[in-house]
């Protein structure tokens, strides 16, 4: 586990769409917090002033669906949170290493006595472009972290390997259950397996 998210590998012999809700946070509370905040800065506060953002912030955060800002293909792992190096391509080799790098968002917190915690159940469907499921596990990995404050900046980071794909075009699909809440967050990404060297 790195310090800002969860590394996970998944390696199998032959991973669903985003949904939307409507955000329920009162516009009026979100201009009363931005009123204080300014407020505040006008009286030299800014700490007090950011936290009136933050708790502002906070308030869309647990209203939002759980979503992506991020989901990619990259070369490598990543050394932390949005350091990363997207692959220039989808095109893999037969057998070569798939690394899944993503940033959810609006996930949920639990307690452990004074720590949040960040918790995941990931599954995945391998499917070809039609559709059809060639392969899928349900909680294969269970990204976490136990930080003390609500940490907003969380990464997942998952090396599959398929082994015995044909040359195609397929769709990896990675979902994620927010053990925190009732949330469940998805993102596909179309990949490649080229045909081998002559």
């Amino acid at each position: 586990m790195s310090v800002s998210g969860f590394v996970g590998r998944a390696v199998l012999a032959v991973a669903f769409g985003l949904s939307l809700s409507p955000i329920a946070v009162s516009a009026g509370e979100l201009v009363d917090r931005a009123t204080r905040a300014e407020g505040l800065l006008a009286e030299k506060k800014p700490v007090q002033a950011l936290a009136e953002v933050e708790a502002a912030f906070n308030a869309v955060w647990d209203q939002a669906p759980l979503s992506f800002s991020e989901a990619l293909f990259v070369t490598e792992k990543p050394t932390g949170f949005g350091i990363y190096t997207a692959r220039p391509n989808t095109v893999f080799s037969p057998g070569e290493d798939l690394y899944v790098y993503s940033e959810p968002f609006g996930y949920g917190y639990g307690q452990d006595g004074d720590m949040f915690t960040i918790g995941f159940d990931a599954d995945f469907e391998l499917r070809t472009a039609k559709g059809q499921i060639l392969h899928s596990q349900t909680g294969f990995a269970a990204p976490g972290l136990t930080t003390r404050r609500r940490n907003k900046e969380f990464q997942v980071f998952i090396t599959y390997n398929f082994q015995g794909l044909r040359p195609g075009d397929y769709v990896l699909v990675t979902r994620l259950r927010d053990k925190n809440s009732d949330k469940v967050g998805s993102f596909e990404l179309p990949f490649q397996v080229a045909a081998p060297a002559p």
